[in-house]
């Protein structure tokens, strides 16, 4: 009675592990990781080209991207694709205005992955005639870091959770592993 248990222990050890190795690519989610230029940034110039940087590889066949401005679709070459990245070639003019990104790609494990983003393009305005301040209010004000660069310095990556769980998975199929092998060992000295 005792080895039909060590048995059964070892037998839902080893399930554990074949179950986690098969569900690993269910999690795989393609996401963004960053964009050129970043969502919501106001540039003063247009850029030459929208760059998407996804987690995994992308498919050319299954990667689009649409851009659309104040003026609508912004047609130019078609998206090239590298690796994990997509790169949109943009025309040498762009109007001021607000833009939006588009993009549809599909993960791994066969799951469509869509978002957008947008960034506005506007000539620099010319620059207010300076005003006087007193020594002591100049004193006082500190510099502040904000725009696209501080929330990517502040922000949490969105893969941390995904690595969290695969982390706990992997230490809850060594735990199982380790368990089921110290009973066996148990087991074949004879100790209850």
């Amino acid at each position: 009675m005792k080895l039909g248990w060590i048995r059964a222990a070892l037998a839902a050890a080893v399930a554990t592990v074949a179950l986690s190795l098969v569900a690993t690519p269910a999690w795989a989610h393609n996401a963004l990781r960053s964009s050129s230029p970043a969502d919501g940034e106001q540039l003063a110039a247009p850029p030459r080209q929208v760059v998407l940087e996804f987690r995994e590889r992308l498919d050319p066949k299954f990667t689009v991207v649409a851009i659309t401005g104040p003026g609508g679709p912004v047609t130019g070459e078609p998206v090239g694709v590298d690796g994990v990245r997509a790169v949109q070639p943009l025309p040498a003019t762009l109007p001021d205005g607000r833009y939006t990104v588009a993009y549809r790609v599909v993960s791994v494990d066969g799951h469509p992955v869509q978002g957008q983003l947008s960034f506005t393009v506007a000539a620099p305005a010319a620059a207010p005639s300076p005003t006087p301040v007193s020594p002591i209010a100049a004193t006082a004000q500190a510099p502040v870091a904000v725009g696209a660069a501080g929330k990517a310095a502040g922000g949490t990556s969105g893969g941390s959770s995904t690595a969290a769980w695969s982390a706990a998975g992997l230490a809850a199929v060594a735990l199982a592993a380790g368990a089921g092998w110290w009973a066996v060992r148990r087991a074949r000295t004879g100790r209850s």
